[in-house]
């Protein structure tokens, strides 16, 4: 069973936007069984459209193609999937009633154009919106490849893409083999070098099948395998895995296409009972930022400071004017007074600071990308690490990678 996806769109050939729907399509079709050799851009523009459509039609079981189905002139793709199959467009009063009432109800004027949104194609299943006003369709057509319809938007497009065409898909290509993808989450090492050491791994497995990529400076690897049930495809990711963190495990952190670093410390910290601080001054703010932008944050974090100058360090953070003056602000001994100060001040279990050079100039004879981390933490000793990341990195790469690796610390020292 071959698909293909096809995502109309101006803005996206112009790289105005990225193309997540795509992505987000295709991981579920995996997921369904149904592969997708071929995925397609294309313009606002109907006859570019069916040029695109005959030509899936040549190599693909299923064409879904999504956007364009707004109510301005340029939003053609309905009419250009009606063009191509030969169908006519028909209006759903039900819907099209539903669309004046939402227009009604924050007392807006309606456009006669916004009757495309409650147009369908004749003879097509009607995928409703459940969190917008465009319609989808589904065709079955008898010779031809099937085609699915759907709007834009990625809250309306994967909202109507799980809650309505996964039902049809499952009922109309029935699958033989379950697929289920396990994604394991790397930092603090290169995807050539992770790659490296599991080289024999990857040779000696083909299902589950392996493939890494980087994201936000860092490595995911996906695991794939298929099999007759859920229980045995658990098993074979199960195994792989183990293969996998018996090599690498010292920079594995977790599981989960959409956990993350920040995730992982909120969730252990919460367990463990422990509260956290910060002293930033290079990342200014975004280590706390970060905790904060996970939900539970509250019980492990009060507060913190951004201490970015030199005086705000001695006035905030009473850190002895004779450290910074004798070591210097990118020092070891000015992030050990960071991370102890902060900690004491903020009465919490761990305190972690950031002192460093974001550039793109030096500061004190240290090139961009010098960055001192402390991690007080209990009767334990400071811990420091030095981190010299690349001189090309942009100064927000480089205070992204900082807060990561600080991240990266305290999880490995609470688990």
């Amino acid at each position: 069973m071959n698909s293909e996806i096809v995502t109309v769109g101006t803005e996206l050939l112009l790289g105005r936007i990225d193309n997540t729907n795509a992505r987000f399509i295709a991981d579920q079709l995996a997921q369904l069984g149904i592969e997708s050799h071929f995925q397609t851009v294309v313009g606002d523009n109907e006859d570019r459209i069916v040029a695109v459509l005959n030509q899936a039609a040549t190599r693909s079981d299923l064409i879904i193609i999504c956007g364009g189905l707004g109510p301005t002139v340029d939003d053609m793709t309905l009419a250009s999937v009606s063009k191509y199959l030969g169908l006519n467009l028909q209006v759903d009063e039900t819907q099209f009633s539903q669309i004046k009432a939402h227009f009604n109800r924050q007392h807006r004027s309606m456009t006669p154009e916004n009757v495309k949104q409650a147009q369908f194609l004749a003879g097509a299943k009607i995928l409703p919106n459940d969190v917008g006003l465009a319609l989808g369709d589904f065709v079955k057509t008898v010779k031809g490849p099937d085609i699915a319809v759907l709007p834009g938007p990625p809250s309306e497009m994967e909202t109507m893409f799980i809650n309505h065409l996964v039902p049809l898909l499952e009922e109309t290509y029935p699958v033989q083999q379950h697929l289920i993808s396990r994604v394991l989450r790397f930092y603090g090492i290169s995807e050539s070098m992770l790659m490296h050491q599991l080289n024999d791994v990857v040779i000696s497995n083909t299902n589950p099948s392996i493939a890494s990529y980087a994201k936000n400076h860092e490595i995911l690897i996906r695991l794939t395998a298929q099999g007759k049930d859920d229980d045995q495809i658990n098993q074979l990711l199960d195994i792989t895995q183990t293969q996998i963190l018996a090599k690498v495990d010292g920079y594995f952190y977790g599981t989960g296409s959409k956990n993350s670093l920040a995730k992982e410390v909120v969730m252990q910290l919460k367990q463990k009972g422990l509260t956290v601080t910060a002293a930033e001054s290079l990342t200014g703010g975004l280590f706390q930022s970060t905790i904060c932008s996970i939900a539970g944050a509250s019980k492990v974090f009060d507060g913190g400071f951004v201490t970015y100058a030199n005086q705000a360090k001695k006035d905030l953070l009473h850190i002895n004017a004779q450290i910074i003056d004798d070591n210097g602000v990118v020092s070891k001994q000015t992030a050990i007074a960071m991370a102890s100060q902060a900690r004491k001040i903020m009465n919490t279990d761990i305190g972690i600071s950031f002192t460093g050079v974001a550039g793109p100039d030096q500061l004190e004879g240290h090139p961009a990308g010098t960055v001192w981390i402390g991690l007080s933490f209990g009767d334990q000793q400071v811990k420091t690490q030095l981190e010299q990341y690349l001189q090309t990195d942009s100064r927000q790469s480089i205070r992204e990678k900082s807060v990561l690796t600080g991240l990266q610390m305290i999880l490995q020292m609470v688990k």
